[in-house]
């Protein structure tokens, strides 16, 4: 049954949903609660291309409070090299929920928190312009870009990418290129990263 949303109607739709005059600002400190958020999609490009795995971490003071993820159903074929990439085959992706449900029930998860993920900005991409298409709507929620804090952080590294950090930080890997795991992966990098900022006592 294909179930017809409308995110105008929705009681709980997020402030930062409806508060369209908003703008979101990029935080250069990372909060004690917030939204760990990543996508799986079909190609690099958020006008040509579409996603196909959404998935996010709520941090309360610190700590994993929620965890969301859900493939999503396609309106085209995924190609070999994304398939071999993260492990979703088409297969899989044709039994994920329409764009639409994913997007409500995502924006409903993160509510009025941060948003925070590795590169987050494409990330976002994907997300507002799936929203822009189909609700003529975009997130106004604060980011923050773990990419940014890494490289602060991690001065040594040649390489900032999520899975170098992790293997730096010895960080399990295992289904790296899976939205929830690649959230796992980026919080645990949070929490490094506070932990080696912190001030000295």
């Amino acid at each position: 049954m294909q179930l017809n949303f409308n995110l105008d109607t929705l009681d709980d739709t997020p402030l930062a949903l409806l508060n369209q005059t908003r703008k979101p600002v990029e935080l250069k400190n990372i909060p004690s609660s917030y939204v760990v958020t990543d996508v799986e999609t079909t190609g690099l490009s958020p006008l040509n291309d579409v996603i196909i795995e959404l998935s996010a971490i709520k941090i309360i003071n610190d700590e994993i409070s929620e965890e969301f993820s859900t493939l999503i159903k396609p309106d085209r074929i995924i190609s070999d090299f994304i398939v071999n990439l993260t492990g979703i085959t088409n297969s899989d992706a044709q039994k994920g929920k329409n764009i639409r449900c994913a997007l409500i029930e995502y924006c409903n998860f993160v509510g009025n928190l941060p948003i925070i993920g590795h590169n987050i900005k494409f990330d976002l991409s994907f997300i507002n312009s799936a929203l822009e298409k189909e609700f003529k709507k975009s997130l106004k929620n604060d980011y923050a870009d773990t990419l940014f804090f890494s490289k602060k952080t991690y001065t040594s590294l040649h390489s900032h990418k999520l899975t170098n950090i992790a293997n730096f930080l010895n960080i399990d890997t295992k289904n790296a290129h899976r939205a929830l795991k690649d959230c796992k992966m980026t919080y645990a990098i949070i929490q490094d990263i506070k932990k080696r900022n912190q001030p000295q006592r």
